[in-house]
C-alpha cells in the first residue's frame, strides 16, 4: 500500500509540475513528388528534440482552417525568436503530400518541415494520442514537454516564458 501509494504521489507532482517527456516517432517524410509518387526518407523526432534548442513541434494539415488560422502566429514568434535557441518543426499531418507543399508555399513557412507520407500521416498523432488539430506542443531542450495545446497569443507567451525573456 505504500509502495502504491507513493506512486500516485510521484504522478502528482509530475503532472502538477506541467512538464512531460516528449515521445519520439518515425516517419517516412516526404521529399518531393516525382510523377504522383512520393519521394521519402526517415525521420525522427529525435533528429530535432534534444540538440539544445526549445522546439515548437506544430501538427497541422492544409485542409485544416484553424491549422493554417495559426501561421500568422507561428510566423511571428519564428521571426522573433527563432534562431540558437529556438526551432519550429511542423507536422503535416491526415494530409496529401502535394496539397501540404502547396500550403507550405501558399503560406511561406519557412522553417523546418516534416511532410509525412501516405503510409505513415497518422503515426505522430496516434503517438501523442491527438484526435484534433492543429495541435502544438513546446519542448525543452532536455526534451520536456514545457507547454501543449498551445494556440493564438498562448504561443509566443510560451516560447518567451521558456526562453527567460
Amino acid at each position: 500500500m505504500k509502495k502504491f501509494m507513493f506512486l500516485l504521489a510521484a504522478m502528482a507532482v509530475s503532472v502538477t509540475a506541467g512538464a512531460w517527456n516528449y515521445r519520439d516517432f518515425v516517419v517516412d517524410a516526404v521529399q518531393s513528388v516525382e510523377k504522383g509518387k512520393e519521394v521519402t526518407k526517415q525521420v525522427r523526432l529525435s533528429d530535432y528534440v534534444g540538440h539544445g534548442k526549445y522546439i515548437l513541434v506544430d501538427f497541422w494539415a492544409s485542409w485544416c482552417p484553424p491549422c493554417r488560422g495559426e501561421v500568422p502566429n507561428l510566423k511571428a514568434v519564428y521571426d522573433e525568436f527563432g534562431g540558437d535557441n529556438f526551432e519550429i518543426v511542423s507536422v503535416a499531418v491526415w494530409d496529401k503530400a502535394v496539397d501540404s507543399f502547396e500550403a507550405i508555399a501558399e503560406e511561406g513557412m519557412t522553417w523546418t518541415q516534416i511532410v509525412c507520407s501516405a503510409k505513415t500521416n497518422q503515426v505522430p498523432t496516434r503517438v501523442y494520442g491527438i484526435e484534433g488539430i492543429p495541435y502544438i506542443i513546446l519542448i525543452d531542450p532536455d526534451g520536456k514537454v514545457v507547454g501543449d495545446n498551445l494556440r493564438g497569443a498562448r504561443i509566443r507567451t510560451a516560447v518567451k516564458k521558456a526562453l527567460g525573456l
